[in-house]
This record gives C-alpha cells, structure tokens and sequence, in this order.
C-alpha cells in the first residue's frame, strides 16, 4: 500500500509519455486521472492509519550509496506531516488533472502533458517521503525539471521559453545552498538520515547555524521569498493548470515543508529563526504591493501566492510549524480554487488574461464568479471561511513576539493589501463595464461540467476545511498563543474588511485622480520594486560579460578553436599550401630539386655500404 501511492503516479506518467498516440487524448486524460484517484485512496487509508494510531512507518527499501562510512539507504518515512503532505498534494494534483482534460481538449499534445503533470505528482511525493535528505534532493531537483517542463510546454513561445529558463536558473541559486547544507550535515554529523540527524542535533549545536542558512537559502528559492521570488510570476507564461498545482500544493510548498521536516535544526539557532521571520514578513509586504497594481489576472493571483507564502514563512520562523502547515494546507484549497476559476474564466474569454479587458461578466459566468468569490474571500481571511482559521492564527501568534512587533502590523497592513487587489480584480473582471471584443463577448458561455466539478470540490474545501482542522491545530498550540483581547484579535478582519470597502470607493469614485497623485507608487509597484531591473544591472549582465569573455572568446574561439578539429584543419591547409609553393612551374628549380634528389641517394648509398 505505501509503495503504490508512489508508483501509480509513476505508471501513469510512463505509460501515457510512452503510448500516448495510441492511448489519444481522451485516454491519456483518463488514465493519469484515475492513477491519480487510486493514490489518493490509498493516501488516505495511510492517514488513518498513521494519524489514528499516532505511529511512523519506516520502509527501507536497498541500499544506495556505500562507500566507506558513506551509507545511505533509498528509504521512506511516513508520519504525520507526510500524511498530511499526501493528501495535499494528491488531492489538488487529481482535481487538475481532471480539470485539464477539458481546459486542454483540442491541443495537440495533450498525452505529453498529461505525462509531465504525473511525472511532478510523482516527484513530488518521492520529496516527501524521504527519510534522508539525498533522496529528498531528488525529489527537489525532479519538480523543478518538472516545471520547467511544464511552463515551457508551448514551446513556440517566446516568452514561454524565457519564463521556462529563468525558473530554472532562480531555482539553482537556491538548489546550491541546500547543496551546501547537505555537504555541513554529512561532514557535522556523518549521515543523511532524518532520524539520525535530528538526535544528534544538540551534540553539534555550535555548529548548525551555518547548515540552517544554507538550507534556508534553498528554501527562498524554491518558496520564492524576497530575493529569488522573480521566477514565480513569469511561470505564469505555462498552462493555468500548471500554475494551479505548482503554485497550491507542490513545488512552492517544498521549501516550507523542508522548513518543517528541519525544524530541529532551526530550533536550535535562535538567530536564524528571527532572520526567517523577517523574510517571511518583507516578502508578504513587497508580493501584496506589487500585486496591487498589477492587470494581469494570474500575475495577480502569483504574486498573493508569494505573499500566502511568506505568511507559512514567518509561522515556521516564530517556531510554530504546527501552524506553518495548517496554512500550507488551507491554503492549498483557496489557492487551486482560485487559479482553476481563472482558467475557467481565461477559457471562456477565449485565452485574454488582461482584466482590463474583460467586466460585465457576472450575468454570463455566474457559476465561475461564485468560485471566484469564495476563493478571493478565503485568501482574505474572511471570518469562517478557510483561509481566516489559519492566517489569523499566524499574525495572533506574531503579536505575543514583542521583540518583532512590527511583524504584526505589517502582517496586519498586508491584509488589507490583500482584500484590496482581491476586490479589484473581482471588479475589473465581473462588475465593471465590458472591454472585451464583440467577437468574443458574444461567444461567452459557462464551462462544461467537468470544468466545473474540480471547482466545486476546492469551493467546498475553501468552505469548510479550516473549521473542520482548527481544533486539531489548536490543541497543539494550547499554551502557546498569547490570550489577546478582541480587538487584537478582530484586528485583520476589520483591516480586510476596510481594505475591501476601501478599494471599492475608489474603483467607483476617485480612481483616476488618486493614480494622477500616486502615480510615481503606481510604476513603481508595477515595476515590481525594479527588483528585476536591479538583479539584471549588477549581476546578469556582469555574469553575461565575464560569460562572454572567458568562454566565448577564450576558450571556445581561443583554446577550442586551436586545438579542436577547426584548428587541426587550417594546420594541414597551411602545410599544404607551403608544399604547394615548391611547385614553381620553372625547370631549373625541378632540375634543382632531382639534382638534390639524386646526391642525397648516392650518399645514402655509401653510408649503407660504410656500416
């Protein structure tokens, strides 16, 4: 049983990669699906069993590396934060792969694509269940191949390329620093081993604070927090249902959940939690304010992830990872809902994703707007919906941290950040006047039901999720959270609240003359901090040039071209040509040359008669 929840993903995804044309598209769709559902089944036969008789299964299956005091083990661990993981990540992964066989009809390459979403699912989950951290390196470096794959999946695109490329190159810078913990860990502590690692943490704690930066290092890439988080809006270039699982419950929440599974090393270096928090609650700010202005629908929705991101970020930096997963997992929920609503709408517009370009449509697509609804409101924090039990929860518990208070209120500002690029984008899209073409208003019409079915689903979990799991998390947290008055705690709702009624004032009233006096903000919020432009100026172009320098000129125009085949030839053409030279056309110089011949015989003659 703990086997097949990895390898019903991996049989899919073979098998559709492979036999795809002879399988179709209609095949392909329902094939990943139903590995997809069986998994998913079992991942919850494992949870009861694991969550109800509170035990970790090990599972030890060969020996992988041997070589001298180097062993390490292709394992697996099941607990409870694996449990959890499982369900996440199967339940969005099964609920887009059924979405994307309707949103995909038509493209040509649907068993490819269906192929790759398997193979990240299954990628995944070898990433979480590892019981080592090589093996969870796999899993690391197999998701972010994956994504490549995937948001590069048109591959005519232009900027589908470039999107696909940056990802890749972001995610190295952080792939190097948990390359550089795993190195610390096996010289500090001379395993791999989760288990092993975690006892022996207090024997080396003078020694681990390096092993936490570095491994923090690889979370901001793969989490995209302030600094690496540049990739994740332009990996909206890829499919909406690419977008809807890296950005809910797979690749973005791998950095969190090594934040989690690593929380023994954390919890030692004080110092670093305090950094982690500081992070989390800058890259919350800066994602909202740049959110804020932005007009493209899944830009907008990108950049709240960055900003829900950090929120997780700043719980596991407070040492409340309980919590930190609590909102990974809620999250998970509004998140898909939302991305897979605005595919639903993208699909109906007939692929436009500028919001300026859409309004009026309520009357049409009533069934996409109150998915729309629900997940905007959850990401809000709206009071009883999902998202409120969890993000609430992380900013009461920054509040009893006197020393960064200040989290609190920017936490608590962000709120209002959120509620108000929320509100607009819900505006812009279903309540202000139509911009769209003729051509493609007159063609609007709701998606079909199997468009539908994986929203009502995520609506449903939106709903109802945080209110069936707050006793569990609050059981864990009895004690820990500060006994705050009313007003403290009703503080994010009342900021939400504001921010919605704010933002809808001036969609209605003043917009134009508060952009006139704010515009400086504005370009500077839609330039996104020129965090892009400043990266570009003091590293990529330097590295371009110094690049271009050594390899391109040095070595591949210089030594290459020397040594290679290129420079062997014009050897042996320069020879030649220098042969070539003797032949005069003139009878003396052959006259000379035979005479020359001819000595050089007879002496040889001579010689040989001499010995």
């Amino acid at each position: 049983m703990y086997l097949l929840v990895l390898f019903f993903p991996l049989i899919g995804a073979v098998l559709v990669g492979s036999f795809g044309r002879k399988i179709g598209e209609r095949g392909a769709g329902v094939l990943t699906s139903c590995c997809l559902i069986t998994s998913l089944s079992y991942s919850v036969f494992i949870g009861a069993e694991i969550l109800f008789n509170s035990t970790i299964t090990y599972i030890k299956l060969w020996k992988w590396f041997d070589s001298g005091s180097f062993l390490v083990f292709f394992g697996l661990q099941f607990d409870c934060l694996v449990v959890i993981m499982l369900f996440v990540v199967f339940i969005v992964s099964t609920l887009v792969h059924i979405f994307s066989i309707a949103y995909m009809r038509g493209d040509p390459h649907v068993p490819r694509f269906m192929s790759y979403l398997s193979l990240f699912t299954f990628l995944m989950v070898v990433l979480v269940t590892s019981d080592n951290f090589l093996q969870l390196f796999i899993g690391w470096e197999g998701v972010g191949l994956c994504s490549y794959l995937l948001i590069n999946f048109w591959l005519t695109r232009l900027e589908a390329n470039r999107a696909a490329v940056k990802a890749m190159l972001v995610n190295r810078v952080g792939d190097i620093g948990l390359l550089l913990a795993m190195f610390l860990i096996w010289n500090v502590f001379g395993t791999l081993d989760f288990s092993s690692v975690f006892n022996l943490v207090f024997c080396c704690s003078d020694q681990i604070f390096f092993i936490c930066l570095f491994l923090f290092l690889g979370v901001v890439g793969k989490s995209a927090q302030l600094g690496l988080h540049t990739w994740l809006p332009d990996a909206m270039e890829g499919p909406t249902p690419v977008s809807a699982l890296i950005h809910a419950a797979t690749m973005v929440t791998a950095g969190v959940f090594l934040l989690i599974r690593a929380s023994p090393l954390f919890d030692v270096v004080p110092f670093m939690l305090v950094f982690i928090t500081i992070i989390g609650v800058l890259t919350v700010f800066v994602a909202g304010t740049i959110g804020l202005v932005q007009n493209d629908l899944k830009k907008i929705i990108a950049y709240s992830t960055c900003s829900q991101l950090g929120y997780m970020v700043v719980a596991c930096g407070l040492s409340h990872f309980s919590i930190g997963l609590f909102h990974l997992m809620n999250h998970a929920f509004f998140k898909a809902l939302l991305f897979l609503s605005a595919g639903s709408l993208i699909h109906a517009m007939i692929d436009e994703q500028d919001i300026r370009k859409m309004g009026g449509l309520l009357q049409i697509i009533p069934l996409t707007y109150i998915f729309f609804i629900i997940g905007s409101f959850s990401l809000m924090g709206f009071p009883f919906l999902t998202g409120f039990y969890s993000k609430d929860l992380i900013l009461e518990v920054t509040f009893g941290q006197y020393y960064l208070i200040f989290v609190y209120w920017l936490g608590c500002f962000s709120v209002l950040l959120t509620a108000m690029y929320s509100i607009r984008l819900v505006y812009y899209a279903f309540f202000s006047n139509t911009n769209s073409k003729r051509a493609v208003f007159a063609s609007l019409k709701e998606g079909e039901g199997l468009l539908l079915a994986p929203l009502g689903v995520l609506a449903l979990g939106s709903l109802f999720w945080g209110y069936l799991c707050k006793e569990i998390v609050w059981s864990f947290q009895m004690g820990l959270s500060p006994m705050l008055f009313f007003k403290i705690k009703m503080l994010p709702v009342i900021v939400s609240i504001m921010g919605a009624l704010g933002v809808i004032f001036v969609l209605f009233n003043f917009s134009s003359k508060i952009l006139f006096f704010l515009f400086s903000l504005y370009t500077f919020f839609g330039s996104a901090w020129q965090i892009n432009s400043f990266f570009n100026f003091f590293f990529i172009k330097k590295i371009y040039k110094t690049g271009h320098l050594i390899m391109n000129l040095t070595v591949d125009k210089g030594v290459l071209e020397l040594v290679g085949p290129r420079g062997l030839v014009q050897f042996l053409v320069r020879q030649i040509q220098r042969l070539s030279d003797l032949q005069s056309g003139q009878v003396f110089n052959y006259a000379l040359v035979i005479l020359i011949g001819v000595v050089i015989f007879i002496w040889g003659g001579f010689l040989g008669r001499g010995f």
